[in-house]
């Protein structure tokens, strides 16, 4: 059976194609990009330049993060009234992952240590990312 065939017997096909996950390949590179510095070794990463440098960075990739998943969520397709509840999850997801990601920096990765305060930085980021999300979308100019 051809594509065509096999999408004209089945409407709900182009539903799930590729176009679907288009918008979060922004957000799923970016969770690669924190996966693989959060397993980078410890003893190779450079000394920070002020007190605490770290915990700011934590804030800053957690925000980037959440702000691309927002992206990807938020369209002029999507009803308002749903927002809330995306934007809940969204929260919930970063939490989750920026507590795995500290699990495995204790448990798994080499020369690398999970920290409460890590934690407690990426969970700021993310909730920053989406209360900011609605101000940093006006400031952007690009086609969604």
């Amino acid at each position: 059976m051809k594509r065509e065939q096999f999408e004209d017997q089945n409407p709900k096909f182009e539903k799930w194609s590729v176009s679907v996950f288009k918008p979060f390949i922004p957000s799923l590179v970016w969770l690669i990009a924190i996966t693989i510095l959060s397993g980078y070794p410890g003893n190779k990463i450079p000394e920070a330049p002020f007190f605490n440098f770290d915990k700011l960075v934590h804030v800053g990739i957690y925000f980037v993060l959440s702000i691309a998943i927002c992206f990807a969520f938020f369209n002029e397709k999507k009803q308002p009234k749903q927002q809330p509840k995306i934007k809940i999850w969204i929260i919930f997801f970063g939490i989750f992952y920026g507590g795995f990601m500290e699990i495995l920096q204790h448990y798994i990765f080499i020369n690398r240590s999970g920290s409460w305060y890590d934690f407690f930085s990426n969970t700021i980021g993310v909730i920053l990312g989406v209360l900011f999300y609605p101000f940093i979308i006006k400031l952007i100019p690009f086609k969604r």
